[in-house]
């Protein structure tokens, strides 16, 4: 029952995370857009012949350079608040994993010792052994779907990993 919430949660937060992740790319993707933006506006207003004149020439792009200014820092300012919550996200998501991992320890099945000294696995075991195998198993794969989108040279190493144990 708990290892269901957990998993519940831990797809929620993955779910969250990923959507995070594209806010952070549209997020970074505008600044570079407003910052070569600038970058044009600013390049405009260095004429050469602008020492020579006793008057400003390019009033609007200078207001426009203002503009564009404050907005990126607001971009700044808003793409660091993302990156605290792509951080949280990551701990939690840690936090979590270590819990799912602890209650399957837990969960493991245990050797039966008949007096012979041998340890001796009867079917029930065997049968829930290969049960938790299973689940262990589709859960990977199932933060292994997750990770596709964001880190898909990991999700590789991980799909490798499964398919060595198989």
């Amino acid at each position: 029952m708990v290892n269901d919430f957990l998993k519940k949660y831990q797809e929620e937060l993955f779910s969250e995370k990923i959507q995070l992740k594209e806010d952070i790319d549209l997020l970074e993707t505008k600044i570079k857009e407003e910052n070569k933006f600038l970058a044009l506006l600013e390049e405009s207003n260095e004429s050469y012949f602008k020492e020579f004149t006793p008057r400003d020439i390019n009033a609007k792009n200078n207001k426009k350079a203002e503009e564009i200014r404050n907005y990126l820092s607001e971009l700044t300012n808003e793409l660091d608040v993302k990156n605290n919550k792509m951080k949280f996200y990551d701990s939690r998501l840690v936090e979590i994993n270590a819990l799912l991992t602890n209650t399957a320890v837990e969960n493991k099945p245990e050797k039966i010792n008949y007096g012979s000294g041998d340890f001796i696995e009867n079917s029930e075991v065997a049968d829930l052994k290969q049960n938790i195998y299973d689940a262990n198993l589709v859960d990977s794969l199932f933060e292994i779907r997750n990770l596709i989108l964001l880190d898909p040279y990991r999700a590789q190493i991980e799909l490798d990993k499964i398919i060595s144990q198989l």
